[in-house]
């Protein structure tokens, strides 16, 4: 009953052209559980002058968004739970279709944009048949399509949820009465993305097989992509320099022990021979089998069908040089929002801001170009086709850059899919 499915919408100051404005619809990221489509580093006025009209939404998050219970499943009509958060996307990307020539809009040219577990979503939505034709094109920042849940692991992560809230799994009317508030605060807070405790579930209705099958079998929608990461994705983790677990040898080759199984050996083996720090090798690590691969991999998997794009952002602000390149460093340059919070303060200073705004002119030049229907550029480089070699690169300086991601991510099935995922 929470009031929440709110859209914003900015449009370009001048009249539309024949047909409408290019649409570009952002989906926010929040690890599922949170985040808001209202946050001002999503204000999307300055990138609407650009001559597109820029969409912003919220959708249910954590328990409300992705919670499945076996009675919600047994209750519904197709034995579907767990993927309300997608089905409020579906129903964004209906509304853009319905509404937005009123707002001078094209209807019939709607990219979607999304970062983070915004990505993931999109990717997600790719493969679900209830999503078919919801958007012409997408940008995949930091997000590929492995992040789901078989409804065995979805039910014994609702199982602990429920130990902590108090209410059995069958019991509906325990979960309803509990104040939203208390449940938001009771969901875990995890820094490691894959023990994030709500994600998109394979419900056999919204998602009727993993998506990275489907993306590789030429199952999901077949429509051109630009996909990419950040350099250094995992530097987010400011805990880690001072954590012996993320910082030695010793816990980080504990770590892959923990994650890798019969293959860590493998594994430890590859980050030793390319990092002779162990904080480097967790940075790359964690960066590269959580959110860089599985972006790339859904990037070649797509290609098989579809026009798909790479980029990978490497700009690292002067004042804060040692979180690199980190997780979600494009968005203030894609908003042009670099002065806004929470990303002030790498751009503190009146010299940063102004050494950094041709690079903004760069990547909103990329982004609007690839939604106006044609391939991204940066000033006079054209994205090239991934797989062969080169990426679209961000930095002070922009254009091509040699595609090593083939490289750094074959031990994580850089152009198959992962089984069951």
């Amino acid at each position: 009953s929470e009031d929440c499915l709110n859209l914003n919408v900015w449009v370009p100051a001048q009249d539309p052209p024949a047909g409408g404005w290019p649409v570009m619809v952002f989906v926010h990221g929040g690890s599922f559980t949170g985040g808001s489509g209202s946050e001002p580093i999503y204000d999307g006025a300055r990138l609407a002058r650009r001559g597109v009209v820029v969409v912003t939404f919220n959708y249910r998050l954590g328990p409300f968004g992705f919670l499945a219970l076996p009675e919600l499943a047994r209750r519904d009509p197709h034995g579907s739970t767990g993927n309300y958060g997608l089905l409020d996307q579906i129903a964004a990307f209906e509304w853009v279709r319905r509404q937005i020539a009123g707002f001078g809009g094209d209807p019939r040219n709607v990219t979607a944009f999304g970062e983070s577990a915004g990505a993931m979503a999109l990717c997600t939505l790719l493969a679900s048949p209830l999503a078919r034709g919801a958007f012409d094109r997408a940008v995949l920042e930091s997000g590929g399509c492995n992040y789901v849940y078989t409804p065995e692991e979805a039910y014994a992560r609702a199982r602990r949820f429920s130990e902590q809230v108090g209410c059995a799994l069958d019991d509906l009317a325990c979960w309803r009465a509990l104040p939203p508030e208390e449940l938001v605060a009771l969901v875990p807070s995890e820094t490691d993305f894959e023990k994030v405790p709500f994600k998109p579930v394979l419900d056999g209705y919204v998602l009727e097989e993993p998506p990275e099958r489907a993306l590789a079998a030429g199952r999901a929608a077949r429509v051109p992509l630009f996909v990419g990461t950040t350099a250094d994705e995992y530097r987010l983790d400011a805990t880690a320099p001072d954590d012996p677990a993320k910082s030695t040898w010793a816990g980080v080759e504990a770590l892959i022990r923990s994650k890798e199984g019969s293959r860590a050996a493998e594994v430890i083996r590859h980050y030793r021979a390319r990092f002779d720090r162990a904080l480097d090798a967790y940075y790359a690590y964690m960066g590269e089998r959580i959110l860089i691969c599985p972006t790339y991999r859904a990037g070649r998997l797509a290609a098989r069908w579809a026009p798909v794009y790479g980029y990978r952002f490497e700009y690292q602000s002067p004042l804060w040089p040692e979180l690199g390149s980190m997780h979600g460093m494009e968005l203030p340059f894609v908003f042009d929002t670099r002065t806004t919070w929470p990303f002030w303060a790498f751009f503190a200073t009146a010299d940063v801001q102004e050494q950094s705004d041709g690079l903004a002119r760069a990547v909103q030049q990329a982004w609007t170009a690839f939604a106006r229907g044609g391939a991204p550029r940066a000033g006079w480089a054209p994205a090239p086709r991934l797989g062969g070699g080169w990426l679209l690169g961000f930095d002070r300086r922009w254009g091509w850059r040699a595609d090593d991601w083939d490289a750094r991510c074959a031990l994580w099935g850089a152009g198959e899919p992962i089984p069951n995922r």
